[in-house]
């Protein structure tokens, strides 16, 4: 037990959120930039393509809608439902001007894989959005099942 002259050293405050992972999502959501990515999240890999919030709501939306075919109005209707959300990552969209950090990131195309290098799904990636907290590490470049 440490004496009133020993004292013990602070614990440094850990990052929960990784700040170059942020910096690359900001691109993302700035620009039309689209590059491969893998990330440890929960001890699973996610691998797909980094896109911007934009793009990300207007793909989720396109593929939400379509299996309304049958009714075209609920269809555009929900598609514009979704694809509005894309909105919020538009530059114009900050009434100071001032953009907060990005808190998720967007993958098209993502698939998770297991520890015996299977895809899920397996049959064609889907859009992705998670919490850049939750991120445990990544790295550029997107896995594939033939290089597993």
């Amino acid at each position: 037990m440490p004496t009133k002259k020993e004292r013990v050293a602070p614990l440094p405050q850990v990052a929960q959120i990784d700040w170059f992972l942020q910096s690359l999502v900001a691109m993302a959501n700035e620009s039309n930039l689209e590059i491969g990515i893998t990330l440890q999240v929960s001890g699973m890999l996610v691998s797909g393509s980094l896109v911007s919030g934009e793009k990300y709501f207007e793909g989720f939306a396109e593929d939400f809608s379509s299996p309304f075919f049958a009714d075209p109005e609920a269809a555009a209707s929900i598609k514009t439902s979704f694809s509005s959300y894309g909105e919020l990552y538009k530059r114009d969209s900050e009434p100071d001007g001032v953009r907060l950090p990005p808190q998720y990131v967007h993958l098209k195309n993502a698939r998770f894989f297991n520890t015996t290098g299977n895809t899920i799904p397996g049959n064609k990636g889907m859009w992705w959005r998670g919490r850049i907290s939750e991120v445990g590490g990544f790295s550029l470049g997107s896995l594939s099942a033939e290089s597993v």
